[in-house]
């Protein structure tokens, strides 16, 4: 995991922004797919109620990892990108995670950044995950 607040101003090439969010007792996630600031692509989901917010950081990012093979995957939950990076993790449900996106390590690059810092694409990702919380179920 790196933290590349200096290279994201640039936004150059492929990156994919993730995002969980938590209102009103709803959880969703979504990411967004960016080439050189143009955004390509984006998906959000609505998960179970019951769901954390940490959960929905690492379902984005597994999400994206499922359809797509490449990319610098950049999230602001450094707790989501820190269990997908760990050596040792007893959550078995991360541990399938990591088992499903470790084909794709050196393709897949996970990267931090900090929260609500006026950054585009993660703010445009956020939008998109309070949005999946209201997808009907």
């Amino acid at each position: 995991m790196e933290n590349s607040e200096d290279r994201l101003e640039e936004m150059k090439g492929l990156m994919i922004f993730t995002h969980g969010s938590k209102m009103d007792g709803r959880v969703g996630c979504a990411f967004v797919v960016f080439y050189n600031k143009t955004e390509l692509d984006y998906r959000k989901f609505r998960l179970n109620d019951s769901s954390t917010v940490f959960m929905a950081g690492v379902i984005a990012i597994h999400q994206y990892a499922k359809a797509n093979d490449l990319g610098q995957v950049i999230s602001d939950s450094r707790s989501a990108l820190m269990a997908l990076s760990a050596v040792e993790e007893a959550r078995d449900i991360i541990n399938n995670i990591k088992e499903d996106i470790k084909e794709y390590k050196g393709k897949i690059t996970l990267t931090w950044i900090r929260a609500h810092m006026g950054n585009f694409g993660n703010e445009r990702t956020d939008e998109f995950s309070k949005e999946a919380t209201l997808i009907s179920d």
